[in-house]
């Protein structure tokens, strides 16, 4: 049971997220969804989940939380899989997003230049989930990319690792203090994980990964046969390089 190509589904979800500075893991982490289930969506592989109420239930989730209409991204799917839109779960409870705080604070506070910044993210929302729409409708116009102004907001840094398995071992990740995997990882498998604080690693025997942190690689660090822990920060490389400590 796939969308198949051309549903537009997955690169909505993909723009949507990426607009709003999301990685997967935090995606993850703020819809209690697994890393690999919204991976799925964006790759419209939805035949690799668990049933067409599961995957029904996914998309609401994460279109709501996206700031897209579930509705909409839901039709869609239901269309391509050539049934009717019934029976739709609903969403389970999401944190809100920046964006909607953001929106309680203006309504409080009247600030109206915040309040042009939001409808321009607005409108990146907008262009998004345009491509889901089928038929007559309207096209959306293209948008262009905003101009940098003075005194823009600077993106705070933030902290990339990547996992490459040498040999088959036991990898604990642990991002900005929340468990992100935990499980063995075989010959050549990767895996990347990032967060806003601190990446914590430890590997079941060292010389068995290769790491790269916040783009810089790191080889095969450890000593054969021991356990390796190390922590990464935003500006760091390695922070730990003892095995064992963290």
């Amino acid at each position: 049971m796939y969308g198949g190509p051309g549903t537009g589904i997955g690169p909505a979800l993909r723009k949507a997220r990426q607009t709003r500075g999301k990685s997967i893991e935090e995606a993850s982490r703020d819809t209690h969804i697994r890393t690999e289930y919204l991976q799925a969506l964006e790759r419209e592989a939805f035949g690799s989940m668990r049933g067409d109420v599961y995957v029904r239930g996914f998309l609401r989730s994460y279109s709501t939380y996206l700031g897209l209409n579930p509705d909409k991204v839901v039709g869609v799917y239901v269309r391509a899989m050539g049934g009717s839109v019934t029976d739709v779960p609903e969403p389970p409870p999401v944190k809100p997003t920046q964006q909607q705080t953001l929106r309680k604070v203006l309504h409080r506070r009247g600030n109206w230049a915040l309040a042009v910044a939001i409808a321009v993210v607005a409108l990146g929302a907008a262009g998004a989930i345009g491509v889901l729409t089928r038929g007559g409708a309207a096209p959306v116009p293209a948008l262009t990319p905003p101009l940098a102004t003075a005194g823009a907001a600077v993106v705070p840094l933030t902290v990339s690792t990547d996992i490459r398995a040498i040999h088959p071992v036991a990898v604990k990740v642990i991002v900005d203090g929340q468990p992100a995997f935990s499980g063995t990882m075989h010959q050549g498998g990767t895996r990347s994980f990032e967060g806003a604080d601190v990446i914590k690693v430890s590997l079941g025997a060292g010389k068995s990964a290769e790491l790269t942190v916040n783009g810089q690689p790191l080889g095969r660090p450890g000593v054969p046969g021991h356990p390796y822990t190390a922590s990464f920060g935003p500006k760091d490389f390695r922070r730990d390089t003892t095995s064992g400590n963290g």
